[in-house]
């Protein structure tokens, strides 16, 4: 206690003033290294005099260093197991200072010189590059960090469920620009299309609706959307994704996964990019990206990023235009407070948006064969969104390192909506006659507040040092959304000469729905800590959920509708443990409740059941190079109840049923990281088995379809040694099994037009991508993205109202990056 006292008391003494610093990574001399004892430090971001402090408090370490060397520098703090050494790596991490270790113990602090080189830890050489929870600057696969399970900060090894991170080093290795691009290539995910605008994405069998951004939620809705699934990656510094349920942190309890967008922060230097990207389908793309400090004594930072993109697209007469503008604030309030305010604002505008895709079916039974190039939608045809985000928090590091949190965060989203699409009926293989028009004109106004209390920070009991967290959060939801008829009108000529010309319809509102949501939940976490190798993560939440929906139809002849829900005191528990076998595998399991409030209704226009059930996953993970390559291994179980079934019907409309006894078993596996230097890998296998209590597949809510069973996503980058250093190559394979809906098929026998629902099946299929990116100098660069690299032909989407979509075929996109 003495020595922790005084490594204080020295360091507030030897690190009062101010001296402005490089950003360079830390070094260390060869120097003979301390005991590499694991220690767990619990240390909030923060200055960088107030960082050390805490882990001189923690370590017990003696710190000594030269007058001004860390004032007016920000550190970005640390929990979790480390050894000293780690522990000031990544303490130190882009600070411009290093820690050189001392043959008598203890560590002396010195301005880092300006060029970069490894850092030698016990005979080990290691890359200059350390992983903390931001993945930018990193040329990393994953992150050293992550909250998004249980509201904890800890490695991905101490987590005790299957977590995939996208980091903004693969996103753009890659080329993902929309959040589709991306979870089409992440372990585990499948993706399956509604339309020209519109995913599904699913995980262990399940449909994902939980989406988070900065860990708050966000309301989905899988019909309407309100533009989540074309959600623009730009502001986005990576993708954390939570296999599983995740009821502690989201309150309804998912069992597929929750996605989670981290957005970027503002830099503690001046960092700027400009970007153009051309490619297929008149592709053009341009982005901005500018951060840095606003003050010359760089406590308060600013961040902006803005996109301009125009496409069209494989299919006719199709054309998308985005514009996204993304700001943010930080401002040190105090050595001990950070305030965070910002905005995101996307827009896009869809023409030639289709309502579902082509048939699958000839009236005489016979398959159709549309080609990919195929738009059903008229030139009209519309789908507008818009999106403004306003937030907001405010950090204050108190005494005895606990730290209280409090955020806020507005959501105001809109879309405008006119469709017309050549999708209905079965045409007449010689002729093409036979065909109908889906045509419906759709709006909504959606505000959504999002506030959240919490309070972090370490104990003692017993002896042992253990973490809790404790907080508040409630979400409210209002939609104001006039309701239109929609009409069906033949086409009057044959499919097989559609231009997408045809008149615009005059479709009057015949009424408005006001529907309200509202969620409120006390969480409580803890990670108790009995021996240096097991951890205990136990936690609940306590919920409260409401909602109705009124709908008044302006004619009075027709009965309105009040449809809602209510459920309070709903108990959400998690228990999770980790038990370390050694310094790199350990063995965990989790377990948490399913409860999921729905809106769906059944044959007698009852709203069905909340969703219940239980998700239960155990595995074995590993942890590599100090953190940079991560692996895990997980089986999983899944149980739920009420699972909500299409049967028939359009829109709100539909009828569907609840299944019971549904089981979902599986196993995952994943490795992510840097295998070599330069040499970057996201690898995962997925298997998940679901059936109902019968033993009968279950399909989807919407899409009449089943999600693949096996799933393998692979890729991998390399950037060349020696001569060949500027050039990075890398090359990805996505493989899933077959999937199958269900399609009406005709039946020219059957006069009565009796119910003849047929399976149709996509077999499985690989898609390949390509990569290559050749740095000219540390400003300009060019990468080149190749997917679906040999032009394959697959079913992204099968029984949305008996209908088909292709996936994209070939696609070639050049990008010229400047960073000053």
């Amino acid at each position: 206690m003495l020595r922790s006292t005084f490594a204080r008391t020295r360091l507030a003494l030897i690190l009062a003033s101010t001296l402005p610093g490089l950003c360079v990574p830390l070094l260390a001399s060869g120097a003979e290294q301390p005991a590499a004892q694991k220690h767990h430090f619990n240390i909030a971001p923060g200055s960088l005099i107030s960082v050390l402090n805490r882990f001189a408090e923690q370590s017990g370490v003696f710190l000594a260093g030269h007058n001004d060397l860390a004032a007016d520098r920000r550190s970005p703090g640390l929990v979790g197991d480390y050894t000293e050494q780690q522990a000031l790596r990544r303490l130190l991490q882009g600070s411009g200072v290093q820690a050189q270790a001392q043959n008598s113990g203890g560590y002396v602090l010195r301005a880092a010189p300006s060029a970069t080189g490894p850092l030698e830890l016990d005979a080990t050489t290691v890359s200059g590059k350390h992983l903390g929870a931001i993945t930018e600057g990193t040329q990393a696969y994953t992150t050293g960090q992550t909250s998004s399970a249980t509201g904890l900060p800890l490695s991905l090894r101490e987590t005790p469920q299957s977590v995939t991170v996208i980091t903004r080093q693969q996103l753009d290795d890659q080329g993902a620009t929309g959040i589709a691009d991306i979870l089409r290539r992440a372990p585990g995910i499948s993706v399956q299309n509604y339309d020209s605008e519109r995913w599904e994405f699913s995980s262990r069998g399940a449909p994902i609706t939980n989406f988070q951004y900065d860990g708050v939620n966000t309301d989905y809705d899988g019909v309407y959307d309100y533009g989540t699934t074309s959600t623009d990656m730009a502001p986005y510094d990576r993708v954390e994704i939570i296999k599983g349920a995740t009821g502690l942190m989201t309150g309804s309890g998912d069992p597929s996964a929750t996605v989670n967008l981290i957005r970027k922060r503002p830099t503690e230097a001046f960092k700027a990019s400009v970007s153009g990207t051309v490619g297929s389908w008149d592709n053009a793309r341009s982005e901005a990206d500018i951060g840095g400090p606003l003050t010359a004594d760089g406590q308060l930072r600013g961040r902006f990023v803005g996109v301009l993109q125009q496409r069209s697209a494989y299919a006719d007469h199709y054309r998308n235009d985005k514009d996204i503008a993304y700001g943010i604030l930080e401002a040190d309030l105090s050595p001990d407070t950070l305030l965070s305010v910002g905005f995101d604002q996307q827009n896009t505008r869809s023409r030639g948006a289709s309502w579902t895709g082509f048939p699958m079916f000839h009236s005489d039974g016979s398959r159709t064969h549309f080609s990919r190039s195929f738009n059903p939608a008229t030139d009209w045809s519309r789908r507008d969104f818009s999106n403004q985000t306003l937030f907001a928090a405010l950090t204050r590091q108190l005494a005895s390192d606990w730290t209280f949190k409090l955020s806020y965060d507005r959501k105001h989203r809109q879309h405008d909506t006119l469709l017309g699409s050549a999708s209905g009926g079965n045409p007449d293989p010689v002729s093409g006659d036979g065909m109908f028009l889906y045509m419906g004109r759709f709006q909504g106004d959606e505000v959504q507040d999002n506030f959240d209390l919490n309070i972090s920070g370490p104990f003692s009991l017993f002896g042992r040092e253990h973490q809790l967290l404790a907080g508040f959060m409630s979400m409210n939801t209002r939609q104001d959304i006039p309701v239109y008829g929609s009409v069906y009108p033949a086409l009057g000529g044959s499919i097989f000469d559609w231009r997408g010309e045809f008149a615009k319809p005059d479709i009057p509102q015949v009424g408005r729905d006001d529907i309200r949501q509202r969620q409120t939940g006390a969480y409580l976490a803890t990670r108790l800590k009995p021996t240096d190798d097991l951890a205990l993560i136990l936690g609940g939440r306590v919920s409260d959920f409401s909602a109705s929906d009124h709908l008044d139809y302006s004619d009075p002849t027709r009965a309105d509708v009040r449809d809602g829900y209510r459920q309070s005191g709903v108990l959400t528990p998690y228990a999770g443990v980790v038990y370390d076998l050694d310094d790199r595998y350990s063995l965990y399991s989790s377990y948490t409740r399913i409860y999921q409030p729905q809106m769906s209704k059944d044959a007698s226009r009852q709203v069905l059941d909340p969703v219940q059930g239980s998700s239960l996953e155990a595995g074995v993970k590993a942890e590599y190079f100090d953190g940079r390559l991560n692996a895990g291994f997980a089986v999983f179980r899944i149980e739920q109840d009420n699972i909500a079934e299409y049967v028939s019907g359009f829109d709100s409309e539909s009828v569907y049923r609840p299944v019971q006894g549904a089981t979902t078993k599986g196993f995952e596996f994943e490795l992510a990281g840097e295998l070599h230097e330069g040499w970057n890998l996201s690898a995962g296998y997925a298997f998940n088995h679901t059936r109902d209590a019968k033993g009968e597949p279950v399909y989807g809510a919407i899409l009449q379809t089943t999600a693949p069973e096996q799933i393998v996503r692979v890729f991998s980058s390399y950037r060349l040694p020696g001569a060949w250093q500027n050039l990075t190559v890398g090359a990805g394979v996505s493989w899933q099994s077959e999937f199958f809906g269900n399609v009406f098929q005709p039946d020219p026998a059957d006069t009565d037009n009796g119910d003849h629902n047929v399976r149709i099946t996509q077999d499985s299929y690989y898609l390949v991508d390509a990569m290559a990116r050749y740095r000219f100098n540390e400003h300009l660069s060019t990468t080149l993205n190749v997917k679906n690299l040999l032009d394959t032909t697959y079913y992204t989407g099968l029984g949305n109202f008996g209908t088909g979509f292709y996936g994209e075929p070939r696609n070639v996109q050049l990008t010229t990056r400047w960073d000053f």
